[in-house]
This record gives structure tokens, sequence and C-alpha cells, in this order.
């Protein structure tokens, strides 16, 4: 039996400090910082896919070895505004995640907004990609998965804190 008194916190906040022993961001927990570092690489892989969209529209011309149709303009206007709109998702995600983990005011809301909105288009595509004949089932796996991680970190961003 020893006689020694507890070791007390010199202030009240390295008493604090105490309690979080993870590397998680204290106002944020283990399962949403993963979400949101989900939410990161997805923005990330969704910027990059946008500017290989926008490269092949601008380049669709030159793939025609002889003289090019005469709608080339118009057959690259449809992937130039889709990898325009891909590569600004992919921005505001990349950006929305990062302001997550800075504890930037709303940023939750908005990123779960912007998270939730982008699982519905990812399932939207996963169902269109699996019903056009010859199914693509790799880009359908693909998609999936980006439903399931997106899904997953809105509703970890917009639940309730306790």
């Amino acid at each position: 039996m020893t006689i020694r008194r507890p070791i007390r916190a010199a202030s009240a906040a390295g008493a604090r400090g105490r309690d979080h022993h993870s590397l998680a961001p204290a106002h944020l927990g283990e399962a949403t910082a993963a979400a949101t570092v989900g939410i990161i690489v997805g923005g990330i892989a969704l910027a990059i896919t946008g500017i290989g969209m926008l490269a092949m529209a601008l380049t669709i011309g030159s793939r025609y070895a002889g003289d090019p149709p005469p709608d080339v303009g118009a057959l690259s206007l449809l992937p130039a505004l889709l990898g325009l709109a891909i590569l600004v998702v992919g921005g505001a995600l990349t950006a929305g995640g990062v302001a997550v983990l800075a504890e930037v005011r709303r940023s939750r809301l908005v990123t779960g907004i912007l998270s939730g909105v982008t699982a519905a288009m990812s399932a939207a595509g996963a169902l269109l990609v699996m019903a056009q004949p010859p199914p693509d089932v790799v880009l359908a796996i693909a998609l999936t998965l980006a439903t399931l991680v997106f899904g997953v970190a809105a509703i970890l961003l917009l639940r309730l804190r306790r």
C-alpha cells in the first residue's frame, strides 16, 4: 500500500486533453474521420476522371485517320460538359472533406449533402451501366462501391452529434 497522492494536471486544459486517445480529430470520431478521408480520396479520383474526360473530349477529332466527320464538335460537347461537371464535383468533395477535417463551420452539412447527392448519382450510374446490353460488370462494381462509400459518409456526416 502506498501513501502517494495522485498527480493532477497543472490546468483544466491539460486534464481535458488526456481523454482522447485516437489519431482521428476529437470533433469527428473514428468512423466519421475515416468517412471523411474516403470522401477526400473519392473526390480526388473524380477530379482525375473529369480531367480524363475533358482530355478525351478535346482530342476526339484526332481519333479519325482521314477526315473527321462534319459533326465532330457536337460529338465532343457532351463528354466535355460531363467531364467539367465531374471535375467540379470532385473538387468540391475534396475541398469539403478537407474543410470537415479543419472543422470549418457548416462544412459537415454541406459535404454530407454533396456526398449524398454523389451517392445517388453513382447508384443511378450503376443501374444505367447494368441496363445497357452488354453490361459492364467492372464499371458497375466500381460505381456500387462508390455508392457505398459516399452513402455511408453522408449518413455519418449528417447524423446529429451526441
